[in-house]
């Protein structure tokens, strides 16, 4: 794996061995070679959190340090930096497809964006990759 952090972040070593403990975690089994690239940002499009897109060869992350006028704390971006590491994993993997309305090769572009299944994985694993690899 091939991780690349720009930006302003606290603790910036920890955080990227945060983010390869999580990454051989979802992905034990990776043997080839993927980018991770991941920029810390004042703000994302659309005031999100955090964004990700990406393919089996590799992801793009974007980090939020603040949404509207609400200024994130360091454990707060570890989260959604682990929501947007999972939907990593699933790029990697080729279950999401990079239109964003595919999993496994079924359309989900009817369904409520938080009801997808790569929604529900992400929001099931945050909290549990940040207590076993942050905190």
């Amino acid at each position: 794996m091939h991780l690349n952090i720009t930006g302003r972040i606290a603790k910036k070593k920890q955080v990227e061995m945060f983010v390869c403990n999580v990454m051989q975690y979802l992905l034990p089994r990776l043997k080839r070679q993927v980018n991770i690239d991941i920029a810390i940002v004042s703000k994302c499009d659309g005031n999100n959190s955090a964004l990700c897109w990406g393919d089996k060869d590799g992801v793009e992350i974007e980090i939020a340090r603040q949404s509207f006028d609400y200024k994130f704390t360091l454990e707060e971006m570890m989260l959604n930096l682990s929501h947007e590491l999972v939907h990593a994993k699933q790029f990697i993997k080729g279950d999401l497809h990079p239109n964003l309305n595919k999993w496994k090769r079924i359309d989900f572009s009817n369904v409520p964006y938080s009801r997808t299944p790569w929604e529900k994985e992400a929001y099931l694993l945050e909290d549990k990759l940040v207590n076993k690899f942050w905190n």
